[in-house]
């Protein structure tokens, strides 16, 4: 009787030894799922959806160093100070009592008259000291036109989705424009997209958007990681 009670009870602490290290496991794996996606990823590179076909451009991205681009280096400093003066993390939260409404409108009213923070909204000042550098941004596609294949022809990269379409177009300095070779298809303009090239300025005017910069595309995949700076707006 003594073996039997004995045997039972050691079956029940191993049965809740176990339910207690697959829950902590789960646990484990469920909250390092970002990391481990992107080290599955790293390990299982995305083929690309385009891929110029410039040797010149090609062999560049290869022999040098390819930088991570974010969309806020792309906007002089002084624009920088006074966007994030206005723009505040705090500053969009609802405020929770009538002082902070109350601030929060007179900060609004503040920045309708303010012309450094009207002219930093439409911006077409650019930073120069990473042009003609190989890089690589991710944003989300806007199409401007097409190849008689209906592959994309000319595009504007945007930092946030619904940008030139839903919603109004960034200041120009958050704005890519680029010209491909015919092969890019069945564009999602809700998915994100890595691409690689060389960035330049150049002003490109379009119904839809100006852009302050180009980008000389050498390949394109779809983007799934969390860069600091990719908006969703």
């Amino acid at each position: 009787m003594k073996t039997t009670a004995l045997k039972k009870l050691t079956n029940s602490l191993m049965f809740c030894f176990c339910v207690t290290v697959g829950a902590g496991a789960g646990y484990l794996v469920v909250s390092s799922w970002p990391s481990i996606k992107l080290a599955i990823l790293a390990m299982t590179p995305m083929p690309p959806l385009y891929l110029t076909s410039n040797e010149l451009l090609k062999t560049q991205s290869e022999d040098t160093t390819v930088s991570p681009l974010t969309w806020t280096a792309l906007i002089p400093q002084k624009e920088q100070d006074v966007i994030a003066y206005y723009q505040a993390p705090n500053q969009a939260q609802a405020p929770s009592d009538l002082k902070g409404m109350t601030a929060q409108i007179l900060r609004s009213i503040e920045a309708s008259t303010d012309p450094a923070y009207q002219e930093a909204l439409m911006s077409t000042n650019t930073v120069s000291g990473f042009e003609k550098q190989m890089v690589s941004i991710s944003g989300f596609i806007v199409p401007i036109d097409f190849y008689a294949d209906k592959t994309v022809k000319n595009l504007f990269l945007v930092p946030y989705f619904g940008a030139c379409i839903h919603f109004p177009a960034p200041p120009p300095n958050q704005i890519i424009f680029i010209q491909l070779e015919a092969g890019l298809q069945d564009v999602d303009i809700t998915q994100a997209y890595t691409l690689i090239g060389e960035i330049n300025l150049g002003l490109f005017e379009d119904p839809m958007g100006t852009s302050a910069y180009t980008l000389d595309v050498v390949s394109i995949i779809e983007f799934n990681g969390q860069p600091d700076d990719l908006r969703l707006h």
